[in-house]
């Protein structure tokens, strides 16, 4: 028995790690193709006035097939956004079991997206749907794309699922041969009880709000992959308020028409774009510039490192991508120049916020996918306020490095040295300059700039800097393909959950509670500001932006009627905070990753002060509405 065990498992694995390497690799590759036919069409519509009738339909549909193709690779390779900060608290034994808990939820969840994507597949087939544009494509092919890809995630699911059962049986037979071997924790008969009480106000009428939000909560901190989490809560609500199993057809209808949109394909190219700088080593240079230009101001070498995180956040629009590019060059240098470390940690640290706000911006694009908001207003909306806050820092660091003898001065550079610098990096210094000129100026839209930012990265990395080799293109590829999995697979399950959410009327019901209160609008949204501060601590930004946004903005945009662009970027500017504070801050652990000696205590010492300023800026953003607006206001 333990011999066919042992060959079930190996075949098992064998075939997984065959399926996933090449479905990696193969959504990465779309990406790429991707972004050549985005650069493609811009060509086509600037230069010979001939835009294509087909780019638009394709990108989509690539897009569609990044996603699921990759899915089983990005959960082997634990790609999937986690909360880990409660499970990993508890004992190896109590955590392998409440892991093959979620684990069978996982699969039930991905069973409904094979069983009922292959509905909505096979019935597209035969009732001959094609789709509405001059390709008339036949729907069943992107539609198939959904089973497809739950397929390919159910035997990655599986695979752990069968490892954690025997990990499980393997410690029974352990302590049945121990003397006293303890019982079960504490923290396992609580996590059941609160499940089954869940499980029991969701079939309630006037307690599904309450189990459902606590049932939402009690799997995220399980450690349940945040994506499911939140398709499954959805799924459990259409199936015990609205039908039973024949509501369940709206997982796979939600998973596409979430994808369905042009405005999504730009989050992969972004992604892409992100990742070939970061491996090409564009960020190595834009440093490099900053520190010969500015380094003999007092605290010139970290004023430098914001200067090129505010430029690199300007390519990139990700957070921890910033933290680890700009890092990995200055973090050396500011040790091994004398600045201190605590210091030179949380100017690192802090620098990463300024991904989400300049633009272009991630998180910018799925707050416009979710609102109906122009993405160009979101991305001009963060301009003034992210230079500002780059100010901020920049100010704080030379007053604190006049004060603090212990920062160095260093000499300033020979001009030859400068204007060498500059040189070199100029083509990195034009990416942001192309990407944000298109977009301003009317020649492309974000989702072509992000197009653009792929197709010429590749090419100055390639043809310039001669930083990018087969086996650096092939690590862009399989990053990027399980980035961009992570991302938009948490973007379906928030869609499948706000579905629900919009069904129950969750946002009308808290809207009817809030206008009771005796507080002003203004007075609740500080509340709400405070609430995220809290919640930034606790779980991954993205996750709750996910979550919150589309009920935060039916309260105070639809209800209350503040400005959409505005709150926008006070929600954002509110999520920043997570990022650097402990104990769940993404930067905190990609500058401890950076530098290995570092101690997390240093870390979180060293960003204090930037975290006071970055409150104090969120003040100003939600006070002084022209630094959001007036950009936004001169496109109309």
């Amino acid at each position: 028995m333990t011999a066919l065990r042992s060959q079930i498992s190996k075949n098992l694995n064998n075939l997984c790690n065959k399926l996933n390497g090449f479905c990696g690799f193969l959504g990465g590759v779309i990406i790429l193709i991707l972004a050549f036919i985005v650069t493609y069409e811009i060509i086509m519509r600037s230069l010979f006035n001939s835009p294509t009738d087909w780019v638009l339909e394709v990108s989509i549909y690539l897009c569609l097939a990044s996603v699921f193709i990759t899915a089983g690779y990005t959960h082997s390779q634990k790609g999937h956004i986690y909360v880990d900060l409660f499970i990993n608290r508890l004992s190896r034994r109590d955590r392998i079991v409440v892991e093959f808990f979620t684990s069978i939820l996982g699969i039930l969840y991905v069973m409904v997206f094979i069983w009922e994507g292959g509905k909505f597949a096979i019935n597209s087939f035969l009732m001959n749907e094609v789709s509405p544009t001059v390709l008339k494509v036949p729907i069943v092919l992107p539609a198939a794309l959904v089973p497809i890809g739950g397929a390919l995630l159910m035997l990655e699911l599986l695979r752990g699922t069968f490892s954690l059962f025997f990990e499980i049986k393997t410690d029974l037979k352990e302590c049945s041969k121990e003397i006293g071997c303890p019982p079960r924790g504490v923290s396992l008969i609580i996590f059941f009880v609160l499940f089954v009480l869940c499980i029991v106000m969701l079939f309630s009428k006037g307690l599904v709000f309450l189990g459902l939000f606590i049932l939402l909560f009690l799997l995220l901190f399980s450690g349940m992959p945040v994506a499911f989490a939140m398709g499954l809560i959805g799924a459990l609500g259409f199936f015990s308020l609205f039908g039973g199993f024949p509501m369940l057809v709206q997982i796979p209808l939600v998973a596409y028409k979430t994808l369905d949109d042009f405005i999504m394909v730009a989050v992969p190219l972004f992604i892409m774009t992100s990742t070939v700088m970061m491996i090409g080593k564009i960020g190595e240079d834009l440093f490099e510039v900053a520190s010969k230009w500015i380094r003999h101001l007092p605290g010139g070498l970290a004023v430098a490192a914001i200067f090129a995180c505010t430029i690199f956040a300007a390519i990139s629009g990700s957070s921890s991508a910033t933290v680890a590019t700009i890092g990995i060059i200055a973090l050396p240098q500011l040790i091994s120049r004398g600045y201190p470390r605590d210091f030179s940690y949380g100017t690192i640290a802090i620098g990463g916020v300024l991904g989400p706000l300049i633009p272009p911006s991630i998180f910018m694009i799925i707050i416009g996918s979710m609102s109906g908001d122009s993405v160009g207003k979101l991305f001009m909306a963060g301009m003034l306020p992210g230079i500002m806050l780059a100010i901020i820092f920049s100010v704080y660091i030379v007053v604190r490095s006049i004060k603090d003898k212990s920062i160095p001065k260093i000499d300033p550079s020979p001009w030859k040295e400068r204007w060498v610098a500059t040189t070199k990096a100029f083509w990195g210094i034009l990416t942001p300059v192309i990407i944000l000129g298109g977009i301003y100026t009317g020649i492309f839209t974000p989702t072509e700039a992000a197009g653009i930012g792929v197709t010429y990265g590749l090419f100055i990395s390639i043809f310039f800097y001669r930083s990018i080799s087969f086996k650096e293109l092939y690590i862009i590829i399989m990053d990027s393909a399980k980035l961009n999995c992570m991302i938009l697979f948490i973007v379906v399950g928030s869609m499948i959950f706000g579905q629900f959410i919009a069904m129950i009327e969750a946002p009308q019901i808290i809207c009817n509670y809030l206008a009771k209160l005796p507080f002003t609008p203004m007075t609740i949204l500080w509340i709400v500001i405070l609430f995220i501060f809290i919640l930034g601590a606790l779980m991954d930004e993205l996750s709750i932006l996910l979550i919150t946004y589309p009920i935060l903005y039916q309260i105070f945009v639809k209800h209350f009627g503040f400005d959409s662009i505005w709150f926008s970027l006070v929600f954002v500017f509110a999520l920043e905070v997570g990022f650097v504070v402990p104990p769940v801050g993404l930067n905190l652990f990609v500058v401890q990753g950076i530098d290995n000696t570092s101690r997390f205590e240093e870390i979180v010492k060293g960003v204090w002060p930037f975290v006071v300023l970055l409150i104090l800026s969120t003040i100003i953003v939600v006070y002084f509405k022209p630094l959001s607006l007036w950009l936004p206001g001169l496109i109309g």
